[in-house]
């Protein structure tokens, strides 16, 4: 995987795994694919070493990469591969930390995928982008706050654009 060698090869100064950063970090990684970070900034560990509330609620993936960010709290970067079925995404790409700040970061993630975030209280909240197909979530889960791209199979993806576009007539 491309982001790998990116996280594992990066310049020192390439990023900031730090709290306020986070929301940053995700969208260079998840959004872009183009995470920076230095191997002073994370530590590759498996999906089975994630806090068990998380694992559970990330279910059993096929494959895929996890990455713990050194920085304050207990952060993961995770890039996880499921099997391809029609409603169930086949890739999520997501930061779960107990120290990111859930409003700021539910906030960028909203200006970046074009959302809005009607309410100050809001734990939860999801965005479709059809065009792009994916699922952009920001949600607190087993202590954690998650900022996640969860993406479409490609026939999941052509429904969502037929969708959308049934919308619009």
């Amino acid at each position: 995987m491309m982001i790998a060698a990116l996280l594992a090869l990066a310049a020192p100064a390439a990023a900031d795994a730090q709290p306020s950063n986070l929301p940053g970090v995700f969208e260079a990684a998840c959004l872009d694919g183009q995470a920076k970070l230095s191997a002073s900034e994370v530590t590759p560990t498996s999906f089975d070493q994630l806090p068990a509330g998380l694992r559970a609620s990330l279910h059993r993936p096929e494959s895929g990469d996890v990455w713990r960010l050194n920085s304050m709290g207990n952060s993961y970067l995770y890039m996880l591969n499921y099997t391809p079925v029609p409603g169930v995404s086949p890739k999520i790409c997501g930061i779960a930390s107990d120290a990111i700040d859930f409003k700021a970061a539910a906030g960028a993630l909203a200006a970046r995928v074009g959302g809005g975030m009607e309410r100050d209280d809001v734990r939860s909240a999801q965005w479709l982008n059809a065009r792009d197909g994916y699922v952009a979530t920001a949600t607190a889960t087993a202590g954690f706050n998650v900022l996640q791209i969860s993406w479409m199979t490609d026939a999941d993806k052509a429904e969502a654009q037929r969708q959308v576009a049934e919308l619009a007539h």
